[in-house]
């Protein structure tokens, strides 16, 4: 009664919510089928290999329950499988957006880099003009300092020349010093009396 089997899976999966209408009443006849081909093929199993396999009505409603079964599973993983998939567009939406701002404050920072790269070299510029400067003016500082060195060679040697006629003077003066300790009042007396020398 391939009828009946229609009629119970149909009843059974009328429960289903997941199956239309339209494919509901194709499964039901798809069960009826399986379970008539599957004592098909029990009678052919009994006559090759005489041994028995039965199929009895509680096997009819596990295959049904089996089939809800892994209905629900399915759905299940696709669902999962599609939040998953939104998860993931969500993210990448968001990675783009996140990746949109990061080019903008990178075309920000180029513009900013730049402008610090050109004040850079300004200021090395700037910087080697007065290095230049200032190796002109250390220049003119060596010829002064050079200039220095001689005079103060000179002015050496001349105090060390002086020294050296101080050194001799210094006996004379003294002789005179102790000569002019010698003299009294009459001696300058008669050396005014004397002539226009």
């Amino acid at each position: 009664p391939e009828e009946a089997l229609i009629s119970v899976s149909s009843r059974f999966l009328s429960d289903v919510e997941l199956i239309s209408a339209e494919v509901r009443e194709s499964v039901s006849r798809f069960m009826a089928f399986v379970h008539g081909s599957v004592n098909e093929m029990s009678k052919q199993y009994l006559t090759n290999e005489r041994r028995y396999n039965y199929t009895t009505p509680k096997s009819f409603l596990e295959l049904i329950a089996l089939y809800q079964n892994l209905l629900s599973k399915k759905h299940g993983d696709l669902l999962s499988d599609m939040e998953r998939l939104e998860g993931g567009l969500e993210k990448l939406k968001s990675t783009a957006a996140q990746v949109d701002d990061l080019k903008e404050k990178l075309a920000a920072q180029e513009v900013e880099l730049k402008q610090k790269n050109d004040d850079a070299d300004a200021l090395i510029e700037k910087v080697g003009v007065e290095q230049e400067k200032v190796g002109k003016e250390k220049d003119i500082a060596d010829v002064e300092e050079k200039k220095v060195a001689k005079i103060n060679e000179e002015v050496t040697k001349k105090q060390k020349d002086c020294e050296r006629d101080l050194a001799r003077a210094e006996p004379a003066l003294a002789a005179a010093a102790e000569a002019l300790n010698t003299l009294n009042k009459a001696n300058l007396t008669e050396l005014k009396s004397f002539g226009k020398p």
